[in-house]
């Protein structure tokens, strides 16, 4: 009854080897791959909608999160369950309080009111964030002792396994992706550039990595 989905920004902007990371760590299950799409049904990428809407997201507009992740991530939910007639399903996720303050306001067991529906379908979600306490080194004792590694950003010097460069990021991963990724940095500051809009308030991500 367990199925793992993994929002697919585009290979692109991901850390290489995120999909066969997870195949690895999910003793033989198949891996659901959640797509963003426009209404036309021609796939919706990160770098092309921060182009389509001339912005990057921020802390404030999190439409990267909202538009990229949880919303497909619904879609393959609600996909699911009514194939297989289920109207109960529970949305784990490995969000963690100690990573950010809005984080830190969330709970470990929380009604999902924006799947769940009691009037022609009944369907219930839950959001489960079960190392929402856990601390970091706490993390990584529960990896080695299931037998796994961590996916190779984090030994490279990454604290997050995001997008490579993630507009939530902080100086020191911004930089450290600018080292192991120079290629996609120059991406990321041409479309800075184009669209004239800065990758952090008020801080260019030409500024932050130079």
């Amino acid at each position: 009854q367990l199925i793992i989905i993994h929002a697919d920004l585009g290979d692109l902007v991901e850390w290489s080897g995120v999909k066969e990371h997870i195949r690895a760590n999910i003793d033989g299950r198949k891996l659901e791959i959640a797509h963003a799409y426009y209404r036309d049904g021609s796939s919706k990428d990160l770098l092309g909608y921060v182009r389509k809407r001339g912005k990057w997201p921020s802390n404030s507009n999190r439409f990267c999160t909202s538009d990229l992740k949880r919303d497909p991530i619904g879609r393959e939910i609600k996909r699911i369950m009514k194939e297989r007639g289920a109207t109960r399903a529970i949305n784990c996720m490995g969000l963690r309080a100690e990573e950010s303050p809005n984080r830190a306001k969330k709970l470990p067991w929380q009604l999902n009111e924006r799947l769940t529906v009691n009037k022609r379908v009944h369907r219930t979600v839950w959001d489960c964030n079960p190392i929402l306490h856990m601390k970091e080194h706490e993390v990584y004792a529960a990896i080695a002792a299931a037998g796994q590694e961590v996916h190779w950003a984090y030994k490279a010097g990454m604290n997050r396994l995001s997008c490579s460069f993630c507009v939530l990021a902080g100086k020191n991963d911004l930089r450290t992706a600018a080292k192991l990724r120079p290629d996609l940095l120059q991406i990321y500051l041409d479309l800075e550039k184009e669209i004239g809009h800065t990758f952090q308030n008020k801080r260019s991500l030409a500024e932050i990595t130079a």
